[in-house]
C-alpha cells in the first residue's frame, strides 16, 4: 500500500470525537426534525455553565504541559513565571473587554473562528481553515437572528446587536464557506467533512446556545484532550493533577465571585438574566488569547524541528539551539 493510500485511510477513521459528536448532534436534529420542545432558557444558561465548566476547560488546562514541552518554561520559576504571564493575558483580555466591547466581540468571534477553523484540513493553508471556522460561527445568526443579537446585547450592549446584524447578512456567504470546506475535507478526511456538515447543520437549525455546548464540548474540546493526553502520556498521574487542578480552580474562582454576588446573581437580581453568557463568553474570550498562544508558540516549535530533520537529512547544516530558555 502507498504512503499516499495509508495516509487517507487513516484519515477516514472516525476518531473518538468524531463518533461522539455525530452521536449527539445527530440524535439534537432528528429532536429538532420531530418538533420537540427546546428545554427552557434557563435550564440552557445552565447546561451551558455546568458543560462549559466540566468538559469545555479541562482541554485548555494542558497549557502548561504544552508550553513545557515548546519550551516556555523548564524549571519552578518558569513555571511560576508562565502562570503569571497568563493569568495577566486573562485580565487584560477581561480588561479591553470592559473598555471596548463590539471590538472585543468581534475580535472574539474572528479569533475563535481561526482556532475552531484549525481542527480541520489539517495540512491545508490557513484560508479554507479560517474560512470553515469563521463561516460556522457566522451561520446562527443567519436562522436565529433575534436570539443571537440578544446573547451578543448582553455581552457588548447595542453594539453587538449590529454584530448580529451583519452575520446575518454574511449567512450565505457563511454557508458557502462551509461547503468550500467540506469538498477541501472530503478526498483527504472524510470525516472532517462530516463533521463540518454536521456542525453547519447544527449551527443552522438548533438554538444557538445548545450548538454551542454540543460542538464545543463534544468535538472541539473533546479533540483537542484527546490530542494533549496522547502527547503527554508519558507524563502520567502529572498530566491527570495539572488537568484536574487547572480545571478545579477557575471553577472555585467562580464559585466565590458568585457567592460574593449571591445577592446580584439569584432570581431577581440585577445580574440574574445575564451573568452566565458573560462570565461563559467572556471568560472564554480571556482563556482563548492565552491558549491560543501556547498553541501556536508549540506549532511554530513543531515545524521547525520538522524543518530541521528534514534539512539534516539533506545534509544541509542546521544551526544549533539554545540549551536552555530564559525562564
Amino acid at each position: 500500500m502507498s504512503v499516499t493510500r495509508r495516509v487517507r485511510v487513516a484519515g477516514s477513521r472516525p476518531s473518538l470525537e468524531t463518533v461522539l459528536f455525530s452521536t449527539v448532534a445527530l440524535a439534537a436534529l432528528l429532536g429538532i426534525a420531530v418538533r420537540v420542545p427546546s428545554p427552557p432558557l434557563p435550564v440552557q444558561l445552565a447546561a451551558l455553565g455546568v458543560l462549559v465548566a466540566t468538559l469545555g476547560l479541562p482541554h485548555g488546562a494542558l497549557d502548561p504541559l504544552i508550553a513545557r514541552r515548546a519550551g516556555l518554561w523548564r524549571t519552578p520559576l518558569g513555571f511560576a513565571g508562565f502562570n503569571l504571564g497568563y493569568i495577566a493575558t486573562v485580565a487584560l483580555v477581561v480588561g479591553v473587554w470592559l473598555l471596548a466591547p463590539t471590538a472585543s466581540l468581534v475580535a472574539f468571534l474572528v479569533v475563535s473562528g481561526i482556532h475552531f477553523g484549525a481542527d480541520w484540513n489539517p495540512g491545508r493553508s490557513v484560508v479554507p481553515r479560517c474560512l470553515a471556522g469563521i463561516g460556522l460561527l457566522t451561520l446562527p445568526a443567519l436562522a436565529h437572528h433575534d436570539e443571537v443579537a440578544g446573547i451578543y446585547r448582553t455581552l457588548a450592549g447595542s453594539g453587538g446587536v449590529v454584530v448580529a446584524d451583519v452575520q446575518s447578512l454574511l449567512g450565505p456567504a457563511a454557508i458557502i464557506a462551509m461547503v468550500v470546506g467540506a469538498s477541501f475535507a472530503v478526498r483527504r478526511r472524510p470525516t472532517d467533512a462530516l463533521e463540518i456538515v454536521l456542525a453547519g447543520t447544527l449551527a443552522v437549525v438548533a438554538p444557538p446556545l445548545i450548538f454551542f455546548v454540543l460542538y464545543f464540548c463534544a468535538l472541539h474540546s473533546a479533540r483537542h484532550l484527546r490530542h494533549g493526553f496522547a502527547e503527554e502520556r508519558s507524563g502520567g498521574r502529572l498530566t491527570i493533577l495539572i488537568t484536574i487542578v487547572y480545571t478545579v480552580v477557575p471553577i472555585l474562582a467562580v464559585g466565590i465571585l458568585t457567592a460574593v454576588f449571591a445577592r446580584d446573581v439569584a432570581p431577581g437580581g440585577s445580574l440574574a438574566a445575564d451573568w452566565i453568557i458573560r462570565l461563559v463568553f467572556i471568560g472564554l474570550a480571556a482563556l482563548t488569547v492565552p491558549h491560543m498562544m501556547v498553541i501556536a508558540v508549540a506549532e511554530w516549535g513543531r515545524r521547525r524541528s520538522t524543518d530541521e530533520r528534514r534539512r539534516f537529512a539533506h545534509g544541509i547544516p542546521v544551526a544549533p539551539r539554545d540549551a536552555e530558555p530564559l525562564a
